[in-house]
């Protein structure tokens, strides 16, 4: 630090430590006016920025603290991370290039470094980052599992697994990486291990998963018992279409089930299944309502512990309310979805409308948009340039409206979709789907396949990229499938 007050900075530092960043804060902006150069406090003030959210102002300080001090690595290092966090990644990849100038040694560094490729979808050079990382520091479990992530995007998945089991050879209780294997032997079929690592899920921090549920009940151990069962909702709408697959199998069972689901299923659900009491899982129930309860995303440890028991699935499971009054019945109609919301992954499961125009000018097929958001230019741009009309039903809302979308679904012939609410709206109505599915990790665990078949819905047929963003051989093939499906 340049000239320091080591008893200011000592007292900021301690503030800090007790979490008292507006104390630490004033402190350091009067070291920073006492010494404007003072790279070593606006560092500080840069990380309270980011603590509190501000990643633009943490910026414009950090920036400072480098006029200051242009040769530290560390700040550079923390350049970059902020760029990241603003999503502004190549920017982030040379500030992280310009700290391993500095110190060619900066671990850290090159795991960002690395993280900053894999989001760029540079996976290749996010590979030799983490390995550089690795090897000047072997026993730091984050870098094994990052290099996992970067190797399932690759679809290297035996070198993802052990890179995995290294971090937890070195950190036993290292969430993430249990949880990323979990999701691989689930894809694999390896049910049981696949569970049971699943649980690992409570404790990984992640953003998109909901808490588990504060609560003095036990949890249900499987067993049949009298009582009432509570089985909570924890995902999106999706999953809660997936899991509840599972429902049926619970009929002999003498307990009786309370489910909490998504308020836009509860219609839906209750016609259903009308044994079972469905509730909004953002309802304040109370403890009173059941004896035990258990995850949603748990069943599957109880119910679904091998490929056999898949047999005891009741198809379809979810049913429309009456069918859609369209002019569209009797011809040959696809229901079209190619786009997902998933703030994480959703564009790499996604593909530009204007890819699959091989099967758009397929003859004798009207095409019903399925996609909710705001897609009306995409689909005028596309209709306009080859010459074809994707159809939008009047009146309902995609993406709010599910009974609405169930009963587009039902009217059609078949079903065109990527990876999204759609398909498991599809699958669990038991309509004929196609089912475009990304490389790597962006194709979830269950989306697995026999045979080009899937496990969780039947009426689903897979086709995969067999290249990261190249939806070419999918779209060929689906292509194909029609042309002899429909005989055009």
């Amino acid at each position: 630090m340049n000239n320091p007050h080591h008893s200011i900075f000592n007292k900021a530092m301690q503030l800090m430590q007790r979490g008292n960043f507006t104390g630490a804060e004033l402190l350091l902006k009067q070291m920073v006016k006492n010494t404007a150069k003072n790279s070593e406090a606006l560092k500080y003030l840069a990380i309270i920025a980011i603590k509190r959210g501000d990643q633009r102002g943490a910026l414009e300080i950090i920036v400072r603290a480098i006029e200051s001090d242009k040769r530290n690595s560390i700040l550079h290092c923390i350049k970059g991370d902020i760029q990241q966090n603003l999503g502004i990644f190549n920017e982030s990849i040379e500030s992280y290039l310009q700290a391993i100038k500095y110190n060619p040694i900066h671990e850290h560094a090159f795991n960002n470094l690395g993280n900053a490729y894999q989001l760029t979808g540079n996976n290749l050079n996010a590979v030799e980052c983490y390995n550089k990382a690795i090897s000047l520091n072997s026993k730091n479990p984050e870098f094994f599992c990052n290099l996992g992530n970067a190797l399932w995007k690759l679809e290297r998945l035996e070198d993802a697994k052990k890179c995995y089991q290294t971090a937890i050879s070195i950190a036993p209780t290292h969430w993430n990486s249990l949880q990323n294997l979990a999701h691989l032997a689930l894809r694999d079929f390896n049910f049981r291990a696949g569970w049971d690592w699943h649980e690992s899920r409570w404790f990984t921090g992640n953003s998109d998963q909901p808490p588990y549920i504060k609560t003095s009940k036990p949890r249900w151990d499987g067993l049949p018992k009298d009582g009432r069962l509570l089985i909570w909702a924890e995902q999106g709408i999706g999953d809660q279409i997936l899991y509840s697959s599972m429902l049926h199998d619970l009929a002999e069972y003498p307990q009786s089930l309370i489910v909490s689901i998504d308020k836009k299923l509860l219609t839906i659900f209750r016609r259903s299944f009308p044994l079972i009491q469905f509730i909004d899982k953002k309802s304040n129930f109370s403890e009173e309502l059941y004896d035990e309860h258990i995850p949603m995303g748990s069943l599957g440890s109880i119910l679904r512990p091998d490929i056999k028991s898949f047999e005891n699935t009741k198809y379809p499971y979810l049913y429309v309310s009456d069918s859609l009054n369209t002019d569209f019945k009797g011809h040959i109609s696809c229901g079209l979805s190619w786009r997902s919301s998933a703030v994480k992954l959703g564009a790499a499961k996604s593909v530009p409308l204007a890819e699959m125009e091989a099967v758009l000018t397929l003859n004798n097929i009207n095409y019903i948009n399925l996609q909710y958001g705001d897609v009306g230019n995409e689909i005028s741009s596309i209709n306009s340039r080859i010459g074809i009309k994707i159809r939008t039903i009047q009146d309902v809302d995609l993406y709010n409206d599910i009974e609405g979308v169930l009963k587009i679904l039902d009217a059609c012939s078949i079903v065109i979709t990527t990876s999204n609410t759609t398909a498991h709206l599809a699958g669990a109505l038991g309509k004929e789907t196609l089912l475009l599915l990304p490389y790597g990790n962006a194709r979830f665990w269950y989306w697995h396949d026999i045979d080009g078949v899937s496990l969780w819905y039947p009426s689903i047929k897979v086709f995969k990229q067999e290249n990261p963003g190249d939806w070419s051989a999918p779209i060929e093939a689906v292509k194909a499938y029609l042309e002899k499906r429909f005989e055009i």
